[in-house]
């Protein structure tokens, strides 16, 4: 199924990926962001429902100058705001933003916008360019936005923002991905059963987090515990 999931990955299809019964035990569709498109925006709101999230590494994020948002709410007195979820990690979230050519940044064409650029600030940083995508990313986005950044914590923490880049660093492709839950019509999670329904409907995988987790420690990427 990794391998699978690894060629549709490469491919800028769509996957979903379930973290843990013991978890959130919720699946997250993912894709690259540098195959977003509107179309694939207004997909993932119709029939995902979640959150649309921007997801890099936090490696990358530090060097655009982005820290997680717990962190920034710790340094200017709002401890007490600072929790961790039922799931126990940390959050993932950083700051939300919008392009500067976006009319709200809520619609569908906005926030794929958004997305793609942010995917070519990430190609900049991964070519050396970090002068040159640090201009960009101060010069064409501004905050707070409607597109958060999720910063992952390869091999320190196993959410979707990780299990998701532990997908792409085995693809060897960008790291910059959109994630988004999918949610049910009666106010919880979608069942990895229905889950999998709607993937074999749209000739998709459905990926476990020990799938990916096992596949990642036996390709290095990472450390046996």
């Amino acid at each position: 199924m990794i391998e699978k999931a690894l060629e549709l990955f490469r491919q800028g299809k769509i996957i979903f990926i379930h973290d843990s019964d013991n978890r959130e035990n919720e699946v997250d569709a993912v894709i690259r962001a540098d195959y977003i498109t509107p179309s694939v925006i207004t997909w993932m709101r119709k029939n995902a429902g979640g959150l649309i999230c921007f997801v890099t590494e936090d490696s990358v994020g530090k060097q655009l100058g982005l820290d997680f948002m717990s962190d920034v709410l710790r340094k200017i007195g709002f401890d007490g705001l600072v929790k961790r979820p039922g799931y126990g990690d940390d959050p993932a979230f950083s700051i939300y933003v919008n392009h500067v050519e976006t009319v709200t940044g809520i619609r569908d064409r906005d926030r794929a916008l958004t997305i793609a650029r942010l995917a070519d600030v990430i190609k900049m940083i991964e070519e050396g360019r970090v002068a040159d995508a640090r201009k960009v990313f101060y010069g064409e986005f501004y905050a707070p936005g409607h597109v958060p950044i999720l910063l992952g914590r390869v091999g320190r923490r196993f959410g979707h923002t990780e299990l998701s880049l532990m997908l792409s660093k085995m693809a060897n492709t960008l790291p910059a991905l959109v994630i988004v839950e999918m949610l049910s019509d009666d106010g919880g999670a979608l069942s990895k059963d229905t889950a999998l329904k709607i993937a074999n409907a749209f000739n998709t995988v459905l990926v476990s987090g020990d799938e990916i987790i096992n596949e990642a420690k036996k390709r290095g990427i990472i450390n046996e515990t």
